[in-house]
């Protein structure tokens, strides 16, 4: 799926633009009612035969309710309801593999994570509001590919965005520079390089990039939009929306769908980011993380730099030391740089 977002947040243009992802209208069919209705009844049987309190907001889960739950209502059982609702309201298919449908340990650790999207115990209630309600199934989707603990956030990491901001100011170019933020999930981190290039007097005839594997981080980063969470939503815009208005002299910028093992689909770039990846849960596999480093070094011009750091994720450093990344880069034509934060490498 090729996709790629010039950034706005005009309300016409954003709702022009979702239909290009996600399917309008009621998606309940007879089929699907059935399902749902079975569903119901094993959710019966395990309500009359458990002998714990039923869930609801705010209940302090134990190993005991979590163990006895997934014994008398397996989350497998909702899981593949709702798995199958969002894929039949998505026109791509979504990436459910990484999202606490998956992650939870049973069907309250589920519900506990996803409050208040799921307010009650019973999951049919929820599943007929999403499969007939397209904005209700919006606003799931988003939540749950969008949890603001998966590292969504301005000011990640200050010394690294220090660092750059000295060397912009040093990279004076009458043509301006292009940057690309890889795996730039939500956009955080794009729209702040753009800013430093305000900053230092660069960003007309400049252009910063975003690009992420996953449709919905691209859709949220590009129209600042978080339909599940509006106060997010609401100081995102705040920090960011200037950059897009009238006057602001910022570089052009887009979003688009991009793997980073993959070749490049745009013209090199003199800055490369990739942030809160190599190394990580979400990549740590030495084929894997070889393939990234040679995707990130084809993406960097010549003297390009590539920079990554990691602040938010479960302990990269416990899965791949930063002397393997080093010899990674190394491997791929990048020559070693220190910075305060993360690692860097310049491309010969």
């Amino acid at each position: 799926m090729r996709l790629s977002f010039t950034p706005t947040t005009e309300p016409y243009e954003i709702r022009e633009r979702l239909g290009r992802l996600l399917a309008p209208g009621s998606l309940l069919d007879d089929r699907l009612e059935r399902r749902i209705a079975r569903l119901g009844d094993r959710f019966v049987s395990y309500a009359a035969s458990y002998p714990l309190p039923l869930w609801a907001p705010g209940l302090e889960i134990t190993p005991e309710m979590r163990g006895m739950t997934e014994a008398l209502f397996p989350l497998a059982e909702p899981r593949a309801l709702f798995e199958k609702v969002l894929r039949r309201g998505c026109r791509f298919a979504p990436l459910l593999s990484g999202t606490y449908l998956e992650s939870s340990a049973s069907w309250l650790d589920l519900l506990q994570r996803l409050s208040p999207q799921l307010p009650c115990a019973d999951p049919t209630p929820s599943l007929r509001r999403l499969a007939c309600d397209d904005a209700a199934r919006t606003a799931f989707l988003f939540a749950l590919m969008l949890p603001q603990h998966f590292g969504g956030g301005f000011d990640r990491y200050p010394r690294q965005l220090s660092w750059i901001s000295m060397w912009m100011k040093g990279s004076r170019r009458a043509d301006g520079i292009r940057v690309l933020d890889a795996a730039c999930g939500s956009g955080e981190g794009t729209y702040q390089v753009a800013q430093l290039l305000v900053e230092a007097g660069m960003g007309k005839g400049s252009a910063v990039h975003g690009s992420t594997l996953e449709p919905i981080e691209l859709f949220a980063g590009a129209h600042m939009y978080f339909p599940h969470a509006s106060e997010r939503e609401r100081e995102y815009r705040n920090r960011a929306g200037s950059l897009l208005g009238p006057g602001a002299n910022a570089p052009a910028l887009e979003f688009y769908l991009d793997r980073v093992d993959a070749p490049p689909q745009r013209e090199p770039y003199d800055l490369v980011l990739c942030n809160g990846l190599l190394g990580g849960p979400l990549l740590h596999d030495p084929a894997e993380l070889a393939s990234a480093f040679a995707g990130l070094s084809a993406r960097l011009a010549p003297g390009g730099l590539l920079l990554a750091a990691d602040r938010f994720h479960a302990g990269w450093r416990q899965r791949v030391p930063e002397e393997y990344l080093i010899a990674l880069m190394r491997a791929h034509g990048l020559t070693p740089v220190e910075v305060p934060e993360g690692i860097a490498g310049k491309k010969g």
